[in-house]
């Protein structure tokens, strides 16, 4: 991360994680050091750096044991031989495809991996939030792509354009018939502006954004250092979501931003949480119990039960459709004067319209959800948000899949049954506030997972540290490296 990470702590938010809520702390010495990156010994900013990259580490031998992860990637010189004679082709280049291959040349440094993937610039997405709560800058989420591209793999700067799994082929932008072996779909998915009427014409006026884009995320925070008070709507999409916890936490950084800024700023303030969903966090009932009793105690209105169908930018209002359990739906119009917007996601176009999805599953990789093999083409893995597995659609989740594709793929090839098994992990740093964060794990069904360590229901500074200070290092040199 670079020395210029712009303030953490707005003026009068907590500085001391073990300081009841609501207590107000001095935080001059923490500003000053995230602000100017100044050194002198051991600043307050480096030793969190510091804690970032080692509490890292043990989080990832926690989950499977340095042993294990040796263990987990020993093959003998004939198995290593006839891995290394496979043609292993990535549909795109996101953190998982690179994780997966990254762990694949762990295991056998001589394995035929190509990536393909247009983009020179690969974007931290977990940081999109943090630029829009001001936290980080524009090229604190910015990585060369050919920077993360280990020795050994070959670099395809190309769009796929087609999937001919009968064939074998991946087919590109500009016309090449690419081969494999075995083939890792990991295109992710994007925003549907057209999921929404006039979303897209919306997102231009400068009253509406959202942090799901690099761009519109810094306008975001724009928007939100100039709000001078009204009501201020937040709206969560139907359907699956990538980064399922950003909605609520850009609400509630936002109303923590405000209230910081005193002159009654928060309080002509109007804050609404729209949600199609019957609760704020229905994925994981013991942190919703926690999350909304805290989160309403600020003042923020949640309206259950409301999906977004159009915006009037002429009059600034906000349509809804509001159903009831009886199954009957009425519009509901909110007028705004600030509005974080969220349209529905889809799989990029060659996945949603090709061969690799089926009926039901909204154009995701037909997938079995414990393997990540393929329903159909048992040559073919899926990682990411583009699998249909019904786990949460966070980088998280990559730390758990990539081993399980890698190591299933080898099975594949030696003639064993596929031994390793995805159980749904996945996770979510909850930015409650500016300086507070409750850390989350959990299963396909909702269940916490690790609790004595992460204490999800608690609201602490040390899990805001390390989300500000330690994931982007996890992310870049844990699991880009193979080390998972």
């Amino acid at each position: 991360m670079s020395d210029n990470i712009k303030n953490t702590t707005p003026a009068g938010s907590d500085s001391d994680a073990e300081k009841p809520d609501g207590q107000d702390g001095s935080s001059k010495e923490y500003d000053n050091e995230a602000s100017t990156g100044k050194s002198g010994g051991m600043s307050r900013r480096k030793a969190l750096k510091y804690l970032g990259a080692g509490t890292g580490a043990l989080m990832i031998g926690g989950a499977g044991g340095f042993y294990g992860y040796r263990k987990s990637l020993q093959l003998s010189s004939a198995e290593a031989s006839r891995v290394s004679k496979a043609k292993f082709v990535f549909a795109g280049g996101s953190i998982g495809s690179l994780t997966v291959a990254a762990r694949l040349l762990r295991a056998v440094p001589g394995a035929d991996v190509t990536i393909i993937e247009p983009r020179e610039e690969h974007h931290y997405q977990p940081g999109y939030t943090l630029v829009g709560a001001g936290v980080y800058n524009r090229e604190d989420v910015i990585f060369d792509q050919g920077s993360l591209m280990l020795s050994g793999m070959k670099w395809v700067k190309d769009y796929v354009e087609a999937f001919e799994p009968e064939r074998n082929r991946v087919i590109t932008r500009n016309g090449d018939a690419i081969p494999y072996d075995y083939l890792v779909v990991g295109l992710g998915v994007e925003t549907n502006h057209g999921s929404v009427e006039n979303l897209s014409k919306a997102l231009e006026t400068d009253f509406v954004s959202n942090v799901y884009n690099l761009e519109k995320a810094g306008k975001f925070r724009r928007m939100a250092d100039a709000f001078e008070g009204g009501r201020a709507i937040f709206n969560y999409p139907t359907g699956y979501v990538k980064c399922g916890g950003a909605p609520q936490k850009i609400t509630w950084l936002s109303e923590d931003l405000w209230r910081s800024k005193g002159n009654g700023l928060r309080e002509r303030s109007d804050i609404n949480f729209f949600t199609p969903r019957h609760t704020v966090f229905p994925a994981v009932p013991k942190v919703d119990d926690a999350v909304r009793p805290l989160i309403e105690a600020r003042g923020i209105k949640n309206h259950f039960h409301h999906t977004l169908r159009a915006i009037d930018t002429s009059t600034r209002t906000a349509i809804f459709e509001q159903s009831s359990e009886s199954g009957e739906t009425r519009e509901v119009r909110q007028p705004y004067d600030f509005f974080h917007a969220m349209p529905n996601f889809r799989t990029p176009k060659p996945l949603r319209e090709g061969p690799l999805t089926r009926e039901g599953i909204g154009g995701q990789l037909s997938v079995n959800r414990n393997t990540l093999q393929h329903t159909q083409y048992t040559n073919i893995f899926g990682v990411g948000d583009n699998a249909a597995t019904g786990a949460a659609k966070t980088a998280a989740t990559i730390r758990k899949q990539a081993p399980v594709v890698a190591g299933n793929m080898i099975d594949d090839i030696l003639g064993r049954e596929l031994s390793n098994s995805y159980d749904g992990a996945s996770g979510c740093p909850l930015l409650t506030r500016y300086g507070r964060c409750m850390m989350t794990e959990f299963d396909f069904d909702g269940n916490l997972q690790s609790e004595w360590l992460y204490q999800p229901t608690r609201e602490t500074r040390f899990w805001w540290d390390f989300k500000v200070h330690g994931l982007k290092r996890l992310y870049r040199h844990v699991m880009l490296n193979g080390y998972v």
